[in-house]
């Protein structure tokens, strides 16, 4: 009985015990964070009336925090927990960003892997792919199928260390054809669409490895791989 009447007074204690401190873990693969523990404590504690702070645990709602947590698109998951102390712990996943959408009257964002257009970080400006061009004058994410050429050459390039360092910027038409900005060279690469690309990739490695250390760096202005079986150098 005495272990039990134990038992019983140390969950009521736990169950009542009141949120002393709050704490921000920022996790991701990021060289900087895009969020800071500031800006997440701010969504959490807007004011002394709705901070947790204080508050018995039984009265917080962890769901609802993750919920406004994530509201930030910058945030990928969110996660509330307490311990026996009375801390209470958000742990944050931040996106990475594979590339940057750069428009012309409105503000930019990045791009994550599965598409989503997620704003810019006030804190940090990871060096990632640029996108322009009509394309993105008025779609807001990259998930439509009509999209998804252009986000697996995205990746594509992502995944490839080469093609990682070399490839700047892809403007992208209104119908999805697709110009590479390198890096290294005065030159263009006229892609087409994100279609058909290991096999473009491999006539694009012949012209840097074997046309242009014959014929200079400087000779053309852009090749083009749209066409299959062809490399057109202009």
């Amino acid at each position: 009985m005495v272990l039990l009447s134990i038992v019983i007074y140390a969950e009521s204690v736990h169950h009542h015990q009141k949120c002393k401190n709050i704490n921000v873990n920022i996790e991701g693969t990021n060289e900087s964070e895009l969020v800071t523990a500031d800006e997440i404590l701010a969504i959490v504690s807007p004011n002394a009336v709705d901070s947790p702070e204080g508050k018995p645990f039984d009265k917080i709602d962890f769901k609802k925090i993750e919920k406004r947590v994530c509201l930030n698109k910058l945030v990928k998951s969110c996660q509330v927990h307490r311990d026996l102390s009375g801390e209470m712990t958000i742990d944050i996943v931040e996106h990475t960003p594979l590339a940057r959408v750069l428009y012309n009257k409105s503000s930019d964002s990045y791009v994550t892997e599965k598409g989503d257009f997620i704003g810019i970080s006030q804190h940090f400006t990871p060096r990632v792919l640029l996108l322009s061009g009509k394309y993105f004058d008025k779609i807001q994410d990259l998930k439509e199928v009509k999209s998804k050429p252009i986000l697996d050459l995205i990746n594509a390039i992502n995944a490839d260390p080469f093609w990682k360092a070399q490839i700047t910027q892809l403007i992208v038409e209104k119908d999805g054809g697709i110009t590479m900005v390198p890096e290294v060279g005065n030159h263009v690469i006229e892609f087409g669409m994100g279609i058909d690309i290991e096999s473009k990739f491999k006539k694009i490695k012949i012209f840097y490895k074997d046309i242009l250390p014959a014929k200079g760096w400087d000779t053309y202005h852009k090749v083009s791989v749209k066409y299959r079986n062809q490399i057109i150098c202009e």
